[in-house]
């Protein structure tokens, strides 16, 4: 008898036991759980702060960035207000002249023509490099037949320029990016617009050294790495000018190496769409457009 007590005893202490220890390890189980869950809510909300955090820092950099680019010193550097119409077939030449003087002297009161071995007006360096550059127009038949053509033409500015020349213009764009947008539309209809102010029997000349170098930037490896050495919105500019100088080497019928403008005419309507800050957006993608429905 006394044994069967002591079994039943020994039972219901484990029993007892067992409840216990299973109640304590319910409860320490259930906290723990409730440890991870309060560390992993406080670490996702901090995850979530972090994310908040920067998506504000995204949108106000958008912000700056998509914000419309101001024009308070333009007119201070060509004259009169920045120039709307971007390489139209009708420019006022003498107020594209007028504009293109103001911005040689605004060039002027700068120190960039301090330079090593450079000492002339601004006007005066302009119309040197041009000559250069037409004197010794790049190569656009030929140039992967060796290996001499390929170097010469990836080196073309260079060593027709010269480093100090070319340190210079780095410079200039590096100093004066708000300005180079409307500066090249100016340049681009003195040139090629209004010749320069040279006289008419000259146009024919003009547009050949043009096309040259439309040529070199669009459908040469040279002129392509060129480009691709320089920041996003210079290289969306050239390329546009590029195009329109073989739109109108084609009308000339002077298109010599057959430039197909189609595949750089979806290229830039891409890229332009993708280029934030630009003063003549609407106007380039309104050119490019109509160019689009004229080689269709």
């Amino acid at each position: 008898m006394d044994k069967t007590i002591k079994i039943l005893v020994i039972c219901f202490a484990t029993i007892g036991i067992g409840l216990f220890a299973y109640h304590w390890i319910h409860q320490w189980h259930d906290k723990a759980i409730e440890s991870v869950l309060e560390n992993e809510k406080s670490a996702c909300r901090r995850r979530i702060d972090r994310l908040q955090a920067e998506i504000r820092r995204l949108e106000e950099q958008l912000r700056r960035q998509t914000a419309p680019v101001s024009e308070p010193d333009l007119s201070s550097i060509f004259g009169t207000a920045a120039p709307k119409n971007v390489a139209e077939p009708v420019v006022d030449c003498k107020k594209t002249t007028r504009q293109v003087v103001a911005f040689f002297n605004y060039l002027d009161r700068k120190s960039y023509l301090i330079w090593p071995d450079i000492n002339m007006r601004a006007e005066a360096l302009f119309e040197e490099i041009f000559k250069k550059l037409a004197a010794n127009p790049p190569t656009n038949v030929g140039e992967m037949d060796n290996l001499y053509s390929l170097v010469k033409n990836v080196t073309h500015f260079y060593r027709v320029l010269g480093k100090d020349r070319i340190d210079l213009l780095k410079e200039i764009l590096k100093s004066e990016k708000q300005v180079i947008e409307p500066a090249m539309a100016v340049l681009f209809n003195w040139i090629f617009y209004c010749n320069a102010g040279m006289p008419s029997s000259t146009a024919g000349k003009t547009l050949k050294t043009m096309y040259q170098y439309a040529g070199f930037f669009l459908n040469t490896l040279g002129g392509r790495s060129y480009l691709l050495r320089r920041d996003s919105k210079l290289r969306m500019l050239v390329s546009y000018y590029s195009l329109l100088v073989i739109d109108r080497a084609n009308d000339a019928k002077v298109n010599a190496y057959g430039i197909d403008v189609r595949p750089y005419i979806d290229y830039l309507l891409y890229d332009i769409n993708n280029q934030k800050g630009l003063l003549y957006h609407r106007l380039y993608l309104t050119r490019l457009n109509a160019l689009r429905e004229k080689y269709q």
